[in-house]
């Protein structure tokens, strides 16, 4: 009698065990499926990401002729023809351990673009679409005035009176206040610390914003069809026609020239003026202090663009100290103008590129544009206009404001898109891309 009731007690034991052995095998696999889901969703994300960046910097070479992107045999983007379904050729791609594979709708000018995004993770895959909306530099310009793409810091008693955008953080730790709306990157927050405020009646949103690179936009001639004859000191027959074409006062120009043609370096400082009349300029570094002013003369538009760090041999390209002003004749406000000087650096990916307005009590008006280099304001200064960076810090008393009406210029070059809506779609594939999205 002992040794059935043994084996069915031992048989009874050894079944709750493969009971338990088999619930753990099941989450096991459970949780591995649902890490690769995880992956793939993320997997395709990137790869809707990529699209757009990818958009965004060839936009210009996009044509009803050549209306996609496909990568060549060497393994570089080209444009293209579409596909016989009507849709850009595929393009993959990897990111971490997962794949992705995006297919993008033909460019058509001045028309929604669409992307579907495959990610891949093991056996898992997961597909979406997303449509990008298109604008332009000046629209990206207009709906904020302060523009950190990856972040902005604010310390001190700042006074900031524009939209304030960022795809990072806005992290504050003084006394700032915010009269305006704030956007923040997804997934990203407002860190504040200290005594910051937002003004009533304004809101906190959170998406993303492509500041195109000035080469987009800047001539492609730059370097020898500009404006900086007219800062060249008429010394003889050897020098440029329209030498000191530029007014410059409080001194002369054979005593201290404040233009380097060498280093292409404008330099104004203690109480020396000079009045800019001309176009484009392509210049490596401006400084400005003491009490010194740089004028913009009524009917000119100034653009002065900024040569890379790499060629220029600094990385400080602008900086404002003392109480220096920057002014433009054509900025009046109450009759609807804003002409005012635009400053437009190239900056660089790998060097610490750096824009230093660290003015006092004086007032400039003026756009400052540079998407690969950091923007410092510090002082007690007012700007009017638009800072964008790809970081900004404030500190001091600064003030950053736009008149009225204000409207950025319309810098030109090529389009831009920008995330419009996002749907997860049924299925790892279909045909046509879009097929259940």
């Amino acid at each position: 009698m002992a040794l059935p009731t043994a084996l069915f007690a031992t048989i009874a034991s050894l079944g709750f065990a493969t009971t338990a052995v088999v619930a753990s095998v099941d989450t096991q696999r459970g949780t591995a499926r649902d890490s690769d889901s995880k992956s793939a969703i993320a997997a395709a994300d990137a790869g809707a990401g990529v699209a757009m960046m990818r958009l965004n910097r060839y936009s210009s070479q996009l044509s009803t002729s050549y209306p996609c992107l496909s990568v060549n045999g060497s393994g570089q983007l080209q444009v293209s023809g579409y596909e016989a379904d009507g849709w850009c050729p595929e393009i993959r791609g990897t990111v971490g351990g997962s794949t992705y594979a995006y297919r993008v709708s033909p460019f058509v000018d001045g028309a929604t673009m669409s992307v579907v995004a495959t990610g891949s993770d093991g056996v898992v895959g997961r597909r979406i679409a997303t449509t990008f909306r298109t604008t332009t530099v000046g629209s990206a310009l207009g709906a904020e005035g302060l523009i950190g793409q990856d972040n902005i810091t604010m310390s001190g008693n700042a006074d900031i009176q524009v939209g304030v955008g960022t795809n990072g953080d806005l992290v504050t730790s003084g006394n700032a206040e915010i009269c305006n709306h704030i956007r923040h990157g997804v997934g990203r927050g407002w860190v504040n610390s200290g005594g910051a405020t937002q003004c009533d009646g304004y809101a906190v949103t959170e998406g993303s914003v492509t500041l195109p690179p000035v080469s987009s936009f800047m001539p492609p001639d730059i370097a020898t069809n500009n404006s900086n004859f007219r800062l060249a000191y008429c010394t003889g027959s050897d020098t440029p026609s329209g030498c000191q074409s530029d007014t410059l006062s409080g001194g002369n120009w054979s005593e201290n020239s404040p233009w380097d043609p060498d280093t292409r370096t404008l330099s104004l400082t203690g109480n020396r003026d000079l009045t800019l009349g001309g176009g484009d300029y392509w210049m490596c570094q401006v400084s400005l202090s003491g009490n010194s002013t740089l004028y913009m003369a009524k009917g000119a538009q100034v653009r002065i663009f900024f040569d890379t760090p790499e060629n220029c041999g600094t990385t400080n390209q602008i900086s404002l100290s003392g109480n220096n002003t920057i002014e433009a004749a054509g900025y009046q406000p109450e009759l609807g103008q804003f002409d005012m000087p635009g400053f437009y650096l190239l900056g660089s990916p790998t060097l610490a590129s750096s824009v230093n307005l660290s003015g006092n009590n004086s007032t400039n008006e003026l756009i400052v544009y540079g998407p690969n280099t950091h923007i410092d304001i510090s002082g007690n200064a007012t700007y009017k206009g638009v800072i964008a960076g790809r970081s900004i810090s404030i500190s001091g008393n600064g003030h950053v404001m736009q008149d009225d009406g204000f409207e950025p210029p319309q810098i030109g070059g090529a389009t831009l898109y920008q995330r419009q809506s996002y749907v997860e779609c049924t299925g790892a594939s279909a045909s046509p891309p879009n097929a259940g999205c």
